[in-house]
């Protein structure tokens, strides 16, 4: 078995539901109607964290279901993987991955999530774990999980976890996927503002789009983005810098004016992660007669469904043009962004 140990930088287990395994590939499908929160397929370290701290995370390049590796836990080499989810109060999700284990594992290792409260700490809502010993036979070959729970009422936050700490059995894990049941998207083509507007961008080409860094424009088919064709953001890994800041360039005059747009991000990004709009004019430099600011966070629901945004905002006296960008370089969670419009509403008196 060729492994490649990786030193990584949290922890075990309301109500579940487990289906029966399959290795039928025509049966491994996402599931109708959701919403893809989370997908690692192991191939880097990326994504996920473990636990305890000194553990190593092991992924192995020769036994896996897709893609170059999988990750694996054993009796010398047990540890938790885990990553932290923002969840909805009463929404269904459901996990999918494939698994594979050379023997029967003890009950408490399994797919597993600690529920928090606004505020609260891990399991201060509850928990729930899915044994693997009671989701795939002990047969050391690859089989398709898929587990649903439903966040209770007053849970803000998951910590989803592949909790195999001191298990006595080999299990590889592959294609982790978590959706959302309950998100529903905005139908395609949305609009709220009446009128033509002044400018429309459908990101079928980055005709006219810059980026900081230069070169990183990330543009995702409609067939992948629920017919969308949009900007995508990814976060940073370790080869590459995939998330980046988008702009463009539009002649503004003072008064009135609505951005909208489509929106798919699945939790809450960093702060600083805006759409930011500089003014300038006559003899002055961008920013200098105003700017402003909206983080992503404030257009709505974050929630990996998508959404519309709505953005009223004023072009101060003495304005003339203006850089609209988004800023999202060096983000946390995935965004993707569609259908951008402006819209002139007044003119200044």
């Amino acid at each position: 078995m060729k492994k490649m140990i990786l030193m990584l930088t949290a922890l075990c287990m309301a109500a579940g539901a487990a289906e029966t395994a399959t290795d039928n590939p025509t049966k491994a499908q996402a599931p109708q109607g959701g919403i893809l929160l989370k997908s690692i397929n192991f191939e880097s370290p990326s994504g996920f964290s473990k636990w305890p701290a000194d553990s190593q995370v092991e992924l192995d390049t020769e036994d896996f279901k897709e893609g170059k590796s999988s990750i694996v836990f054993t009796p010398d080499n047990h540890y938790v993987a885990y990553f932290y989810q923002k969840l909805t109060p009463g929404h269904e999700y459901v996990i999918t991955c494939w698994a594979k284990m050379d023997t029967e594992p003890i009950k408490r290792c399994g797919i597993g999530v600690n529920f928090a409260k606004q505020g609260g700490a891990n399991s201060s809502a509850g928990n729930v774990n899915f044994p693997f010993a009671e989701l795939i036979p002990a047969d050391n070959e690859w089989h398709f999980c898929k587990v649903t729970f439903k966040a209770p009422e007053n849970a803000v936050r998951g910590q989803v976890m592949l909790s195999l700490l001191r298990t006595n059995a080999t299990v590889f894990i592959d294609d982790f996927k978590l959706y959302d049941m309950s998100a529903k998207s905005v139908a395609q083509g949305t609009t709220v503002t009446k009128g033509t507007p002044l400018k429309a961008m459908k990101f079928n080409s980055n005709k006219g789009i810059y980026s900081d860094p230069k070169g990183k424009i990330t543009l995702g088919k409609p067939e992948e983005n629920d017919g969308r064709a949009c900007l995508v953001f990814i976060p940073n890994n370790d080869k590459d810098c995939l998330a980046y800041t988008a702009y463009f360039y539009q002649r503004l005059f003072p008064g009135d004016y609505v951005a909208e747009f489509d929106y798919q991000t699945p939790s809450d990004p960093i702060a600083r992660a805006a759409l930011i709009i500089q003014f300038s004019g006559p003899g002055k430099k961008l920013g200098e007669v105003g700017t402003i600011t909206k983080k992503v966070s404030d257009f709505g629901a974050c929630d990996g469904s998508w959404q519309h945004a709505v953005i009223p905002f004023k072009v101060p006296q003495g304005v003339n043009n203006a850089r609209i960008m988004f800023a999202f370089y060096r983000i946390n969670v995935p965004i993707r962004i569609a259908d951008f419009k402006i819209f002139k509403t007044a003119s200044a008196e």
